[in-house]
């Protein structure tokens, strides 16, 4: 009895759950419609948001877009600037200076100048040689020592020049350096007991940084090979 009870029971609870399951499932679908309807809206209110949601996306996309082409441009424009100013800096770059040769056939004295320098004066005891504009020129010559002078009383007399600012003396030869006006003025001597072989070389001194190695080339390759005797 008491068992057919319980299976009555477990039926009706069977039959009542599939009942409520109907109902449920009958329901479900207008409750999603209904739902639909209040978190999306209508038709129209739906495409109003999709169209409002293309836009954003639109508008970030185009954002995101001009965001890269300014950076391209902005890079661009970098490289082209290192450019023109790798260029001005090659094109500020001081020339490299050609030199010529000069002989002295009676003393025997030869030294290396600049190819911008011109002959103005040719003497068979030397040559004064300018640029175009006069501002820098090279002086080489020779005398003979007829006064029997030494490198020590040729050297102290030279440096008596108040504005002298370098000097050195070694051997049979010495160099000064000193201002003379505008001009920075750059004197060798070889001093031999038959002959002394000179050179004078002056150049404006807002440009030393240009001459300085011109200098030295200069005074390398000056050789005097003939004052031990007259000419």
């Amino acid at each position: 009895m008491k068992r057919s009870i319980k299976v009555i029971i477990s039926f009706s609870v069977i039959g009542l759950l599939i009942v409520i399951g109907v109902i449920y499932k009958t329901l479900s679908p207008s409750l999603s419609t209904e739902n639909a309807k209040s978190t999306i809206g209508t038709p129209e209110q739906v495409a109003d948001q999709r169209i409002l949601d293309a836009k954003i996306i639109a508008d970030k996309k185009i954002v995101d877009a001009k965001k890269i082409a300014d950076k391209k441009l902005s890079d661009a424009k970098a490289i082209e600037d290192q450019k023109i100013s790798n260029t001005k800096s090659q094109s500020e770059l001081p020339k490299e200076v050609e030199y010529k040769k000069y002989l002295n056939a009676k003393f025997l004295c030869s030294i290396k100048y600049p190819s911008e320098l011109k002959v103005v004066k040719d003497t068979a005891n030397g040559n004064m040689l300018k640029s175009d504009d006069e501002s820098i020129s090279l002086q080489v010559y020779g005398t003979n020592n007829i006064s029997h002078d030494t490198v020590d009383s040729i050297y102290n007399k030279a440096i008596k020049n108040n504005n002298m600012y370098y000097k050195v003396k070694s051997g049979n030869w010495f160099v000064i350096s000193y201002i003379e006006g505008d001009k920075i003025v750059y004197q060798k001597k070889v001093v031999g007991k038959g002959s002394i072989d000179t050179f004078i070389f002056k150049f404006p001194t807002n440009q030393k940084n240009k001459y300085t190695e011109v200098v030295e080339m200069i005074e390398k390759s000056f050789k005097a090979s003939s004052t031990d005797k007259a000419h």
